[in-house]
């Protein structure tokens, strides 16, 4: 397999996997916490939303863009807190499918040479280049959401693999 469908493939299937850990998830449970340090999906929504605008922003990714609130709401340093303080889940939602589909939609366009050059200095040593970001927000996707799946457990849903 060729190293870019590599890529794009470990992250939709990273993003399918989330996706299905938020099946038959709870209206009223998005913000649910079993301990007061778990990120909740909302949180984690939102997060992952905003990093994928952060990496977008550093190449001039269309359609990366999330709402200002979501800095303060989702952005570094941000902790989750009660559900009143949120957009609701499924406009979050919404976002976090938008931006990762214009990230990867790039992804299968851009030229190598872009991927290829360095984002060490501009990233705060985050990725060395664009494939390394790509596969670093595959990563942190699958962090944050193994805290979604332990929040899922507490709540008596069914696993979704295994």
């Amino acid at each position: 397999m060729q190293h870019r469908q590599h890529v794009v493939s470990y992250l939709k299937w990273v993003r399918a996997i989330s996706v299905s850990l938020l099946k038959d998830w709870p209206q009223d449970k998005f913000a649910h916490q079993l301990q007061p340090t778990d990120n909740h999906p909302i949180w984690v929504m939102g997060h992952l939303a905003s990093t994928d605008t952060w990496i977008g922003g550093l190449y001039g990714i269309k359609g990366t863009e999330v709402p200002e609130s979501y800095s303060k709401l989702f952005g570094p340093g941000s902790k989750p807190s009660e559900k009143d303080a949120y957009p609701s889940a499924s406009d979050v939602r919404a976002t976090f499918e938008r931006t990762r589909g214009a990230l990867l939609a790039w992804l299968e366009e851009a030229p190598e040479t872009v991927l290829d050059a360095s984002i060490k200095e501009k990233t705060g040593g985050f990725a060395d280049d664009g494939w390394d970001a790509m596969l670093k927000l595959a990563w942190h996707e699958g962090l944050h959401f193994g805290q979604v799946a332990t929040i899922r457990k507490g709540l008596g849903l069914p696993p979704v693999m295994g």
